[in-house]
């Protein structure tokens, strides 16, 4: 990260400390990429699954049996997204720093958080007015497809309805409303029934002193579970645990071998024969200017014969 130099994302940890603006602006990301309201990730899959929903009035066969297999992989990868950034942002923020480098991190200069600012905005005014950007891209919509959504301008309270007002509409103002509303009376509901004043206490240990922070959770930790579900489907992976026995003072070994199926059997290939043809083909740059130009000849006439046939 820019603040605190680190690339390996397991050295890093607690950075809302050091870093409060990046961690506000990087959070506010993560919601939009997960897809989650009132931001515009969240509209632009409401209307997928909008979409989807309205399959069975197509007529072809095909298109009905696929589109809902493809609603179920938006969902499933709409999971997977949340479940990667919650990663992300829990391991780099959350926690305590696991490095020097993330101890002594700073928020970067100001051009960089009003870069990261003004795309949170957009984001944030694309979620609460996306009848807007629907009616301005829908020329353009319809030069592709041939067709649009109905004009979103028309519709009151600035809703958008993908078929009609009556059957699907979603308000994305109004929901940002419910949700500061509802975050605002579950803390009022809390200091007025528990307590107002903020107490500051070491977090839980379990037992332990001071223990180290590479115990916390790391990247690793939180991917184990999506792992050990998909990973014999997506990936070849092998885990092997090495337990020592009660009373072995000896530590134990977790070791994970993990292969990529579609680079294995996909780009690997392809890339033996490139290589195969490169080392076949360096032969050319021996030939002396003899031979480069008689080649250079057996081109020229494979050429004009080919254009002759």
């Amino acid at each position: 990260m820019n603040g605190s130099g680190e690339r390996s994302i397991e050295r890093l940890g607690g950075l809302i400390h050091s870093m409060p603006k990046t961690a506000f602006l990087f959070l506010g990301g993560c919601v939009a990429i997960s897809a989650l309201p009132p931001l515009n990730g969240f509209v632009s899959e409401w209307l997928v699954f909008q979409a989807i929903l309205l399959s069975p009035s197509l007529p072809q066969w095909t298109v009905k049996l696929l589109v809902p297999a493809v609603g179920v992989a938006l969902a499933l990868s709409a999971t997977l997204g949340a479940g990667c950034y919650i990663r992300a942002y829990g391991v780099a923020f959350l926690g305590r720093p696991r490095s020097e480098a993330a101890r002594t991190a700073t928020d970067p200069d100001r051009w960089s958080l009003g870069t990261m600012a003004v795309l949170l905005t957009m984001c944030l005014m694309a979620g609460l007015l996306p009848s807007l950007v629907i009616d301005t891209i829908s020329p353009a919509a319809k030069d592709f497809v041939g067709g649009r959504m109905p004009t979103q301008a028309e519709l009151s309270w600035l809703s958008i309805a993908p078929v009609a007002e009556s059957r699907s509409s979603y308000n994305g103002l109004l929901v940002f409303v419910f949700i500061l509303f509802s975050a605002y009376s579950a803390r009022w509901i809390i200091h007025k029934f528990g307590s107002a004043r903020s107490r500051r206490a070491p977090a839980w240990d379990c037992g332990y002193i001071e223990t180290s922070p590479m115990t916390q959770y790391t990247g690793s930790s939180f991917a184990q579970p999506i792992r050990r579900t998909l990973g014999v489907i997506a990936f070849s992976v092998k885990e092997r645990l090495d337990m020592p026995a009660p009373g072995d003072m000896r530590p134990a070994r977790l070791s994970i071998e993990i292969k990529d199926r579609i680079f294995d059997y996909l780009y690997a290939p392809l890339t033996r024969a490139v290589e195969t043809c490169a080392s076949g083909l360096n032969i050319l740059s021996l030939l002396t200017i003899q031979e480069y130009l008689a080649l250079v000849f057996g081109a020229l006439v494979f050429l004009l014969v080919l254009v002759a046939i």
